[in-house]
């Protein structure tokens, strides 16, 4: 049986400590309490760079996907972790690429998800070889504080959540019930969902590849379980939309249309999945306008989630 489960990763929680402590994306009683866990230079490092490092709503900075998302996707260990990956990533920035392959590749090839890892994808990684080597200092320098000061406290606060939420996930095989409602497969034999205590108030349920998201450890319980399930709507629909995205008739000035239409596709068929309306709402996403708009599609014989969706973004 594909299963859920939530889990603890240092190295993930460690990058978004640092975004919550520079107050990029976060700004909370968090940043607050471990400030002088990171060296006033450091945090003024990471601020020079906060419109490069900042995400919400599906945008992103340039430097997101390879100081954010990707490494928090690879949930590194220890401080030799994320030495090794500069390491790579450096080299690989400038041509070299075939040791960063052999250490990731088998993560890359399960990760299934955008910006794909490729040549485009090493191009754009070329320019930012001054910034990375910048943000290094930091992420290196500042592991040894986090992983002593921070991590101990944090990991006790967050195993009682994730204890509690992995028997509810067991009980509810929401993996089973989306491939019901969609009629695509789920391809991963489980999904990951990373407790993160740093991102109270900021971005949340954040895609790091098809099978992990970052969520906060402190939402409510009911909730968290409402939104794992919409996030497994996301990403089994995924193959679809990907070619949507790609496809011509979505204009780069349609792009926020296409992600909140899919995201609301998401909530009502999750409506479908929980039988009930679930715990949350996307009104940013104007929710109020597509779910009426997909129930009514629904109820007049429109039932392919990729019909769902054409037929919102051809209205």
């Amino acid at each position: 049986m594909k299963s859920i489960k939530t889990s603890l990763e240092i190295g993930t929680n460690y990058i978004f400590h640092l975004l919550s402590i520079a107050r990029i994306n976060y700004d909370n009683n968090y940043s607050h309490k471990y400030e002088s866990t990171v060296s006033e230079k450091h945090r003024e490092v990471l601020q020079k760079f906060k419109d490069r490092l900042s995400f919400a709503n599906g945008n992103a900075g340039d430097l997101v996907e390879y100081m954010v998302f990707f490494p928090a996707y690879l949930g590194f260990n220890s401080q030799s972790d994320f030495e090794r990956y500069f390491q790579l990533i450096k080299k690989a920035a400038q041509g070299r690429r075939e040791e960063f392959f052999q250490e990731y590749g088998t993560k890359i090839s399960e990760r299934k998800w955008l910006p794909e890892i490729d040549n485009k994808w090493f191009e754009a990684l070329h320019s930012m070889t001054e910034e990375i080597k910048i943000l290094e200092e930091v992420y290196i320098e500042n592991f040894t504080n986090y992983k002593d000061l921070v991590w101990p406290y944090e990991f006790l606060q967050m195993k009682e959540k994730s204890d509690e939420l992995n028997e509810k996930l067991k009980k509810l095989d929401l993996i089973k019930s989306w491939e019901k409602i969609t009629g695509s497969e789920f391809k991963a034999k489980e999904y990951e969902i990373v407790l993160v205590s740093a991102i109270e108030g900021g971005p949340n349920a954040n895609s790091l590849g098809y099978n992990k998201n970052v969520f906060f450890s402190g939402a409510k319980t009911n909730w968290m379980l409402d939104f794992i399930s919409h996030e497994v709507g996301t990403h089994i629909m995924a193959d679809f939309a990907l070619k949507l995205f790609k496809a011509p008739m979505i204009e780069p000035e349609r792009m926020a249309e296409f992600y909140s239409a899919y995201e609301c596709l998401s909530q009502f068929l999750n409506s479908l999945v929980l039988n009930r309306a679930p715990l949350y709402d996307l009104k940013c996403f104007r929710s109020e306008y597509y779910i009426p708009a997909y129930q009514e599609l629904y109820n007049n014989g429109v039932r392919k989630p990729e019909d769902l969706l054409k037929a919102i973004l051809n209205s």
